[in-house]
């Protein structure tokens, strides 16, 4: 994702603060609603620095529910020579932060998850201190993207916003959750979301934001009747297109382009310097499946930083991923890094399959790794294993600087 572009503000950083021991207190001000335009945070993970990164979900996890366990999280991360840490902020049509545009198109002002709604918290100010306090990048991790449960607010008083797919559907099943995509064709929703991200980037003192695979749409959506009508006008086509016709997903794969486009422009008005960063499927199948051409992106100068999630159970098959022509032709263009999946539940990964794909990272020259996710890489363990001697050999994995 690009390497850091310092543009000097007109105005100072927000001031961060924290209190007390690793567990205790941390708190940050937040923006203060007078001014618009921020200067970025610059990045520790510079040009000549190996990313180290893990993203911090509130799935399979209770890291949410107190200051303290996001202390020990963050004090855990630091101890291992790791940089950066990509906290989920987004997820389920809802935010972990108190946001007022969220109210104004008529959902919750913060997720009353994990206790949210019976305490004073404000969970991404925590993390942007606890980032100050430990030396970490705070990259806010934006994870469900375009998608929504069925029955979030967002989308029961907006159903205009959905999109269908080819049957006329406007959910799918995602983990036993009835789920729908907010249509990234419909200028409300693509205006909601400027909305969302310019509030965030300058209320928060971040380096970065991040969007992930679920910023997309499956190949088999996208057949609402203002998308249809849409398609029709503009490429002359009158027949309903198949979801694999060649120009209908070429069509909609550059609408999410130019909806990407809209996303890095309006972050970096805010705050100039800002990175945005993303982490997507590997190419060509994100194309096909997800529609998201995120190589042109990195070629358009959209985006800064491109994490490719490279989840695979073997070496060869991993090995084949860090091969790919797609990634090749984008080395130098961007920050270049690769996700390594650490394990879900209940499926660890051994921490020696972590160890050589990391070592494989490194050999292919990349900017460095980000794993999936923070229980897996530290507490879910294979057979043989224990919680320390994963850690001790993470310790290895970092013994450098």
């Amino acid at each position: 994702m690009g390497f850091v572009r310092v543009v000097v503000g007109l105005l100072a950083l927000a001031v961060f603060t924290s209190e007390g021991p690793v567990g205790g207190t941390a708190t940050a001000r937040a923006d203060d609603g007078q001014a618009a335009v921020r200067r970025a945070r610059e990045r520790r993970v510079t040009p000549t620095t190996e990313l180290r990164g893990v993203w911090v979900s509130d799935v399979d996890s209770q890291v949410m529910n107190s200051r303290a366990a996001m202390a020990s999280l963050a004090a855990r991360v630091s101890q291992l020579r790791m940089n950066a840490l990509y906290p989920v902020v987004w997820s389920q049509g809802e935010t972990f932060y108190p946001s007022d545009v969220m109210v104004t198109y008529g959902g919750r002002r913060m997720s009353a998850r994990y206790g949210l709604a019976h305490d004073d918290r404000d969970p991404m100010a925590d993390w942007v201190a606890l980032g100050d306090e430990h030396g970490l990048d705070i990259v806010p991790w934006f994870e469900w993207g375009l998608k929504v449960p069925a029955d979030a607010p967002l989308a029961t008083r907006h159903p205009e916003w959905l999109s269908c797919d080819d049957a006329g559907r406007r959910a799918f099943d995602q983990d036993g959750t009835a789920t729908s995509y907010l249509n990234f064709v419909h200028p409300d929703v693509q205006q909601f979301y400027e909305d969302l991200v310019v509030e965030f980037v300058t209320r928060y003192d971040v380096p970065a934001i991040q969007f992930d695979d679920h910023f997309s749409l499956k190949s088999t959506f996208g057949y609402d009747a203002f998308t249809l009508s849409l398609y029709e006008r503009e490429a002359g086509k009158t027949a309903r297109p198949a979801p694999t016709d060649t120009e209908w997903l070429a069509w909609r794969a550059a609408k999410l382009t130019q909806f990407v486009s809209r996303i890095s422009k309006a972050i970096k008005a805010a705050r100039p310097g800002i990175e945005l960063s993303v982490s997507p499927n590997p190419y060509p199948w994100s194309y096909k499946n997800y529609v998201q051409d995120w190589p042109s992106w990195v070629e358009g100068g959209l985006v800064d930083e491109v994490v490719v999630q490279v989840y695979r159970d073997d070496l060869k098959r991993f090995e084949g991923e860090l091969r790919s022509p797609a990634l090749a032709r984008l080395k130098g263009r961007a920050r270049l890094a690769i996700g390594v999946l650490a394990g879900q539940k209940p499926k660890p990964v051994p921490i020696e399959m972590v160890r050589a794909q990391t070592d494989m990272v490194r050999d292919f020259g990349y900017n460095g790794v980000v794993y999936f996710f923070q229980e897996s890489l530290f507490q879910f363990t294979a057979p043989g294993e224990t919680p320390d001697s994963r850690f001790e050999v993470l310790q290895q994995m970092f013994a450098a600087p």
